[in-house]
């Protein structure tokens, strides 16, 4: 099977810098959509989250909780991921058991929902960092994902973050993700009768397995607490390193969504499953997770990508790092400065 392919507005870009006749054979090999691949993924997320989960149990010491809890956080992003698999249509071949997999195993477990996530999503790519583009819109008008800063300062964003401090702020934009988002706002695409029943055989099975384990606490702890807390620092840092929002924007995406090479301890932290490579998922949306690395390889032949513009090498490092790039001096970004953003907000703070 072949996952679908996306085409928005910004494809154009693509066409004029990348010949994508000469990609076609190996894009639609790298398309394929292996099912074994992606159930083995989800199974190995959820084979940590147990072992975690027992960790505490075994090891029965306070200081086994944040650390379970921060790698529970890593997996929760995990699935994440594979939801937006799944809103790509390239998670499973069967499109409508894919929905009904990544809902039971992944969004529902972190109040989500994958046709809420995908309506969205679909408007992202389509009108990517335009006053469209539903993401660049949430975080223009919250100042807290406003860069460049010091390190001092951008430090301090992400340890809110890991503290529940900003946790209202992202709740704002997941709303219309949710299933109580999505019943109550009305949002877009409205919740369908399969939905309704596997979002209640799923709060069945929890408050089941819960009432009959006594296991409330380590749910809220281990589970619930972080995906409003260490999750949301990681998934942070993730996308700084997708979109430039702090510059004026061009309108080409080439230049505008960029590839985090990242090392591998940067990867299971910060950018699970291959989605640091932004730039080439969004060159070519129909390649799953786990050929992206070879898409990526493809797209760095072409000569498009560019260090310290789409290209970098670590989230952390020293050298064409991404956080190096989020506190370099204003100085460096005085044109963006001096510039109105798409929206008509200031973006440096």
């Amino acid at each position: 099977m072949y996952a679908q392919v996306v085409v928005d507005e910004a494809d154009i870009q693509f066409a004029q810098r990348v010949d994508r006749k000469a990609l076609a054979a190996v894009t639609r090999e790298l398309s394929q959509v292996s099912n074994v691949r992606a159930l083995w993924t989800l199974v190995l997320q959820w084979a940590v989250i147990a072992a975690a989960f027992a960790f505490v149990f075994w090891v029965d010491r306070w200081w086994a909780w944040p650390l379970a809890a921060v790698v529970i956080a890593t997996r929760q992003h995990a699935l994440l991921a594979l939801m937006h698999e799944s809103a790509h249509y390239h998670f499973l071949s069967n499109r409508k058991v894919s929905d009904v997999v990544a809902d039971l195993l992944c969004a529902f477990p972190l109040n989500m929902t994958t046709a809420g996530y995908r309506h969205e999503h679909m408007l992202h790519h389509r009108y990517v960092n335009t006053p469209q583009d539903p993401y660049l819109a949430g975080q223009l008008v919250d100042a807290s994902w406003h860069f460049p800063r010091t390190p001092l300062r951008a430090t301090a964003v992400f340890l809110a973050d890991a503290l529940g401090l900003y946790a209202p702020n992202h709740l704002k934009v997941v709303m219309p993700w949710t299933y109580w988002g999505r019943l109550a706002m009305g949002a877009q695409p409205r919740i369908t009768a399969g939905e309704h029943l596997r979002y209640w055989l799923y709060v069945a099975t929890l408050v089941t397995v819960l009432v009959t384990t006594g296991a409330w606490l380590h749910w809220l702890l281990l589970w619930v607490m972080p995906t409003a807390t260490v999750m949301m620092a990681f998934f942070r840092m993730r996308a700084l390193g997708e979109h430039p929002i702090e510059e004026t924007t061009s309108g080409d995406e080439t230049r505008e969504t960029r590839d985090v090479l990242g090392t591998a301890l940067e990867n299971f932290f910060i950018a699970p499953l291959n989605v640091n490579l932004h730039l080439t998922h969004h060159a070519f949306p129909s390649v799953p997770f786990y050929n992206l690395p070879a898409m990526h390889a493809e797209l760095e032949k072409t000569g498009l990508l560019e260090d310290g513009v789409n290209r970098f090498e670590t989230y952390l490092g020293k050298e064409n790092s991404l956080f190096q790039h989020l506190t370099r001096e204003p100085e460096a970004s005085a044109a963006a400065v001096s510039q109105p953003a798409v929206l008509g907000q200031p973006l440096h703070s």
